[in-house]
């Protein structure tokens, strides 16, 4: 009997978490079997937000997230680096909007633009760094009251990259 107390016990005290809170532009961190060893992962919510790609004068393309009516993604990928290594510092992100009414989505491919899917490789590294549009892959999004199911693999081409696939729930409290 003294067994099965202790087991009870050890179940509830390792099940139970305690809750964060969290603003509205939620950064969660991915679990752990999701994002690669060497890095860390997060994602933001950016309710009532818009993405758009901008120009600059040399003809890079760079993401601006300004106040708008869908709902913008960004997962992050920070590769970790000695700190005292100078223009060692490697991120990747990914971004994209939704509809915030829209509960279920499903696309492929050129589709992938219609949420305007873009990939950035931010590193000190000669010839492929920016932000760039994705069109090689495929995007799953269920998403209902503050829960958003997201399923993604994708591929650049001629552009190195160390996350090919996102496959997380993510929870985020709604805007009113």
């Amino acid at each position: 009997m003294t067994l099965l107390r202790i087991l009870i016990i050890f179940s509830l005290v390792f099940s139970c978490a305690p809750k964060k809170d969290q603003n509205d532009n939620t950064v969660i961190p991915a679990p752990r079997i999701n994002c690669p060893e060497e890095g860390n992962c997060s994602f933001e919510v950016l309710q009532n937000s818009s993405l758009s790609l901008k120009t600059d004068e040399f003809g890079k393309q760079y993401p601006v997230i300004e106040e708008g009516d869908k709902t913008v993604i960004r997962y992050q990928f920070k590769k970790q680096t000695p700190p005292d290594a100078m223009d060692a510092s490697y991120s990747e992100y990914v971004l994209f909007e939704i509809d915030p009414g829209r509960v279920e989505l499903s696309i492929r491919d050129e589709e992938l633009q219609k949420v305007k899917m873009t990939f950035g490789r931010i590193c000190y590294c000669k010839g492929s760094v920016g932000y760039f549009p994705v069109t090689q892959g495929q995007l799953f999004i269920y998403q209902n009251k503050g829960h958003l199911q997201l399923r993604s693999s994708f591929k650049m081409r001629k552009i190195p990259q160390v996350i090919t696939e996102i496959d997380e729930n993510i929870q985020y409290y709604l805007k009113n």
